[in-house]
């Protein structure tokens, strides 16, 4: 009896996964998606537009904030961000392209800035990144990435520089349900790294904190709630003092809506509408 109630608890933690992954940051020009969540909805954009305000003030024009587009297999093909300036909207723009499961490429588009990084598979464990400006196409670099199963949930990737020495290190750490639950990242010439720890409860993700030792010392950590299965409130704290607030608001579809977030520091309130775009339903 015991073990039918675990997997029910289970399955309505999958049930409820949003389309943005509260592992990692949003609204980058990264992929922060859930693919299953975006392919199962059969979702080919999103749009979200951004409005503020402080307080005391009226909120200020909504504006287009970022722009996502996907595959029918719920990969993010193209990203966009819209930072307006004094006379003009800066647009950022990043391209994805993938042969299976492996990222071939990846083209970033900002400003005078036009670079494009190429990722060519040797075999399982080994992969080339190489970096070209496409204004000059000049090759920045080529680093070899070689990958290390240390235990069937830990897996340890070396960077080696373009003469072959190692530069960069990471660790992954899963826990049973293929969630990670660490991710270190460490440079072979200092001793600062970059450390994020994640704790869930079957597949659903109760905290999160980062600890940064380059520069600074920094530790920030997230606390989420839950209503009915869906993530609903996130509380953000650095170095032991509560900086935002985000509530998160769904439409008929189970998919995000809105997200409104309260920034202590600044005392702001910004809102985060987000709309869709879906794929023709197959016959």
């Amino acid at each position: 009896m015991r073990i039918v109630i675990s997997l029910l608890l289970i399955f309505s933690f999958l049930e409820g996964i949003a389309q943005f992954d509260p592992s990692k940051e949003w609204f980058v020009l990264e992929d922060f998606f859930e693919q299953k969540k975006i392919k199962s909805n059969q979702i080919k954009g999103i749009i979200i537009y951004k409005s503020d305000k402080k307080d005391n003030e009226a909120f200020k024009r909504e504006r287009k904030f970022v722009q996502y587009s996907f595959s029918e297999k719920g990969r993010l093909s193209e990203s966009q961000k819209f930072v307006p300036m004094s006379r003009r909207i800066d647009t950022s723009i990043f391209e994805f392209k993938y042969e299976g499961d492996k990222l071939l490429s990846r083209t970033e588009n900002q400003g005078r800035f036009h670079f494009k990084y190429a990722y060519l598979w040797l075999n399982d464990s080994a992969f080339k990144e190489t970096k070209i400006d496409e204004n000059t196409l000049d090759t920045n670099y080529v680093h070899r990435v070689e990958i290390q199963h240390q235990t069937d949930l830990k897996i340890k990737y070396t960077y080696y520089n373009s003469i072959g020495r190692p530069m960069k290190f990471e660790w992954v750490t899963f826990n049973s349900f293929n969630k990670i639950i660490l991710q270190k990242e460490s440079y072979s010439r200092s001793l600062s790294f970059v450390e994020d720890s994640f704790n869930y409860k079957a597949t659903q993700l109760i905290s999160k904190s980062k600890w940064n030792t380059v520069g600074r010392q920094k530790k920030t950590n997230w606390q989420f709630t839950y209503k009915n299965g869906y993530l609903d409130f996130i509380e953000q704290s650095e170095d032991n003092l509560l900086v935002s607030k985000f509530a998160i608001l769904y439409n008929d579809k189970r998919l995000i809506k809105s997200i409104v977030k309260r920034d202590m520091r600044e005392k702001t309130i910004s809102i985060y509408k987000v709309e869709y775009e879906y794929y023709p339903t197959k016959k």
